[in-house]
């Protein structure tokens, strides 16, 4: 692998400069570490993700439906990797674990090829994105305080927009409760889960992409929310989820 050229990985900045902000960028970075491939990273402020995406012909990511308005509206998002070995761009957490997989095999996988682990993996990150849906709000205000100035007021035009909802009212008391009785069920449900597991992960002693799912969550919480409301967290479940993130942040690197 010391002879691959490195993979373009496109972040998104925030206000402490090299710290990963986006749960979901945070997955594809544990995905090349983990596999012990060269990247460097290029962050990008929000409002430049869709000249990305325009710039190499890539689809956009999603669509919101926003009220008011008769047609969806495109998303463009981040993570997206460009390899100079294949001169490929990819974007999409999960198509890039599986791109990188199947082109780099010699590394460890984060994907489980056994069809019955996948089938497994599958139905558990479906079941924990459903079950933390529920506490978006509140996240999205608290993450906006991370973010620069540019990207900052975009994403809160942007999700104000989304949301049909004044800001100020993503943080309002029901908001707080929703978020953490959301939280809980969630990390309840993960909790039962991996205490199926033979090890500390998902699927024994080695982590996988499902790993790096959970694992991008409680880091971006770490980062986003107060210092004693990670501190909270940390305790439940038999402290499991402050474990596994001391566990994955070597592949945060």
């Amino acid at each position: 692998m010391s002879t691959l050229k490195p993979i373009i990985f496109y972040d998104i900045a925030s206000v402490v400069q090299g710290q990963p902000w986006s749960p979901n960028t945070m997955k594809t970075r544990y995905c090349l570490s983990f596999k012990g491939l060269p990247f460097e990273t290029v962050w990008l402020e929000f409002p430049k993700i869709k000249h990305l995406y325009e710039q190499n012909s890539l689809a956009p990511t999603t669509s919101w439906v926003i009220k008011g308005s008769p047609t969806p509206v495109p998303v463009y998002t981040l993570p997206a990797i460009m390899d100079p070995n294949t001169n490929r761009i990819i974007s999409d957490s999960l198509a890039i674990a599986q791109y990188l997989d199947e082109q780099y095999p010699d590394g460890p996988k984060v994907l489980p090829s056994d069809s019955d682990e996948a089938a497994l993996i599958d139905a558990f990150q479906s079941a924990f994105l459903s079950a933390a849906k529920g506490n978006i709000k509140l996240g999205t205000f608290k993450g906006a305080e991370k973010l620069n100035p540019e990207s900052k007021e975009y994403y809160i035009r942007t999700r104000v927009e989304r949301f049909g909802v004044p800001w100020e009212q993503l943080a309002l008391p029901e908001k707080v409760d929703e978020f953490w009785d959301g939280l809980r069920a969630a990390c309840d449900m993960a909790d039962e889960w991996y205490a199926k597991s033979s090890g500390q992960f998902i699927l024994g002693d080695t982590p996988c992409f499902a790993d790096f799912v959970v694992a991008g969550r409680f880091k971006w919480i770490q980062y986003c929310f107060e210092k004693q409301e990670w501190e909270e967290i940390k305790s439940w479940n038999g402290g499991r989820w402050g474990k596994l993130v001391e566990a994955t942040d070597k592949y945060l690197s």
